[in-house]
């Protein structure tokens, strides 16, 4: 195949593809709220996936772990850190954050599982039996003005507002070495 003289495999391809698609990022400006920093970095990464939804659909499930994809995750975190978190705590942050927005992102793309805002998703609604799904089928019509932006826009600030609880900050920027593994505290 004439592209792999350019690559030496698949999955070079994919980061150099993946690179090209994150390039934005580099250029988005944090601002100094590590709040505001993760609101920005999430709702960028979103915009790219709903602005090119094939190439996100096919690199959504794909690290993006390149030099040049992770400059931005560095500066995401470099806020965070400036901000009292514990590196642990910051990358903890991260990857909440963006895994919000890469799952909502592929979600969207891919269809959402409740979609009432769509004819079909409307369908497959009315056909649930309305004794065992009194919210899916019977408030169909009050689902359906849920906008995909808005409803993105309430999860992250969900997400971001309980990463501003008080135990859970403090629980970031200790300096303790414990750590939970499935429920058990280990040193």
């Amino acid at each position: 195949m004439a592209i792999y003289h350019h690559f030496e495999n698949r999955d070079e391809l994919l980061g150099a593809i993946g690179d090209r698609l994150l390039e934005p990022l580099h250029r988005l400006e944090l601002g100094d709220d590590w709040r505001e920093a993760c609101r920005r970095f999430a709702l960028a990464l979103r915009a790219l996936a709903v602005a090119h939804p094939a190439t996100f659909q096919l690199l959504g499930l794909q690290p993006f772990d390149t030099p040049s994809s992770l400059r931005p995750v560095e500066r995401l975190l470099s806020v965070l850190i400036e901000r009292g978190f514990q590196p642990a705590a910051a990358l903890a942050i991260y990857r909440a954050t963006v895994s919000y927005a890469r799952g909502y992102a592929l979600a969207e793309a891919t269809g959402f599982t409740v979609d009432a805002a769509l004819p079909a998703g409307r369908r497959r609604l009315a056909a649930l039996p309305r004794r065992d799904f009194p919210i899916l089928r019977g408030r169909a019509k009050e689902l359906a003005a849920l906008d995909a932006d808005d409803a993105y826009e309430v999860g992250l600030e969900a997400l971001l507002s309980g990463f501003a609880a008080p135990d859970v900050v403090e629980r970031g920027k200790r300096k303790d070495s414990k750590r939970r593994v499935s429920g058990r505290v280990c040193s």
